[in-house]
C-alpha cells in the first residue's frame, strides 16, 4: 500500500512540474517575441551521439561574447508547432524559436529539461570552463548575439531521420541554419554511453546492447554525417578530438559567423581539453578496424583519421 501511495505522488509531483514548465514556456514564448534577433547570423544545431564531446563544445563556444548557447530542451521545442522549425520549417518559425531559446537560455535546469549551458556537468567546480567563464565578465544572455548553437545532438539527428526532413529545401530558403558534429574516439563514445545510459537514446538500442553494437551505431552517424556534408559542404563542420588545435578552433568560428578574435582563442584552447580512460580489448579494436574500413571507403580522409584513434 506505502508503496502504491509513494508511486502516485511521484506521479502526481510530475504531472505539476509538467504542467508548471508548459505554463511557463508559453509564457516565455509570448515574452520573447520583443527579443531582437537582427544581428544572429548563424543557428547551429549539434548532431550525433552524446558522450560525443557536445557539451565540452558547447560550453566553449558560451565564452565567445557572440554566441547564445541552449542546452537540451528538445522536449520543449520538438513537436511545439510555434518553435519547431526543422518538422514544419518557415522563416517566421525559426524566428521564434531563436527568440524562445535565447529566453531560455537565460535559465532552466540540469538535465532534459535544459536551458542555460551553465547547468551542465561542464560547469562543475571541478571543471576550469566556470571559471574561465567567471573570468570574462560576460552575462547568461549574451548582448549581442551573432550565432544561436543548440546542443540536442542525437534528438535532432533522429527527428531528421524519422521525419525526412528536406534539409535541402530548407537549406535553400534559409542561410542561417548549420549543424556540427565532434567526433570523440568511437570506442570511447560507445563505452561512454552504456555506462551513462544514454544509449537508451538510439532509436535501436538499449543498456543491454553490447559495446559492438553501440560503437557500430556511433559510427553510423558519423557516417550520416559525412554523407550530408558531402551534399552540403558548407552546411555541415566536424572535428576530431585528437584535432582540437587554434586553427580548428578559428575554423569552427568562422563557420558560425563569429570573430575568432585572440581572446576566446587562447580562452577555448585552456578549456577544450578532451580525456580518454577507457582501453580496449583486442576483439573491439579488430571490429573497430574492420567497421571503420568497410563504411567509410567512400570517404578515405576521414576512415584514417578515424583509424587513428585505434
Amino acid at each position: 500500500m506505502k508503496i502504491k501511495i509513494r508511486k502516485k505522488i511521484r506521479s502526481f509531483t510530475k504531472s505539476i512540474k509538467r504542467k508548471y514548465l508548459n505554463l511557463t514556456d508559453r509564457i516565455d514564448r509570448i515574452t520573447a517575441r520583443s527579443i531582437d534577433i537582427k544581428d544572429c547570423e548563424s543557428v547551429c544545431l549539434a548532431l550525433g551521439p552524446y558522450r560525443n564531446l557536445t557539451t565540452l563544445t558547447a560550453a566553449t563556444l558560451f565564452l565567445h561574447p557572440n554566441c547564445q548557447v541552449l542546452n537540451h530542451a528538445g522536449n520543449r521545442i520538438y513537436g511545439n508547432r510555434h518553435v519547431d522549425f526543422l518538422s514544419n520549417y518557415s522563416e517566421e518559425r525559426l524566428n521564434h524559436f531563436i527568440q524562445f531559446a535565447i529566453k531560455i537560455s537565460g535559465k532552466g535546469r540540469g538535465g532534459y529539461v535544459g536551458g542555460s549551458i551553465t547547468y551542465s556537468h561542464a560547469f562543475d567546480s571541478k571543471h576550469e570552463i566556470k571559471n574561465e567563464f567567471a573570468k570574462t565578465g560576460l552575462e547568461l544572455k549574451k548582448r549581442k548575439i551573432k550565432c544561436l548553437f543548440w546542443k540536442e545532438s542525437l534528438l535532432t539527428s533522429n527527428l531528421i531521420r524519422e521525419k525526412n526532413v528536406d534539409l535541402r529545401r530548407i537549406f535553400e530558403k534559409e542561410v542561417r541554419l548549420r549543424f556540427i558534429m565532434p567526433i570523440r574516439n568511437p570506442l570511447d563514445c560507445a563505452i561512454s554511453n552504456l555506462k551513462t545510459g544514454h544509449v537508451d537514446q538510439f532509436r535501436v538500442l538499449n543498456r543491454n546492447s553490447s559495446v559492438f553494437e553501440v560503437m557500430q551505431a556511433i559510427l553510423d552517424e558519423i557516417h550520416w554525417f559525412a554523407s550530408q556534408k558531402k551534399n552540403f559542404p558548407n552546411r555541415f563542420f566536424y572535428y576530431f578530438e585528437n584535432s582540437i588545435s587554434r586553427e580548428m578552433l578559428a575554423n569552427l568560428a568562422s563557420f558560425l559567423k563569429l570573430d575568432p578574435n585572440e581572446v576566446w582563442l587562447s580562452n577555448a584552447m585552456a578549456v577544450m581539453i578532451a580525456k580518454s580512460n577507457y582501453e580496449h580489448d583486442d576483439a573491439l579494436l579488430s571490429f573497430y578496424r574492420e567497421t571503420v574500413n568497410d563504411k567509410f571507403s567512400q570517404f578515405p580522409a576521414l576512415s584514417e583519421k578515424l583509424l587513428k584513434f585505434n
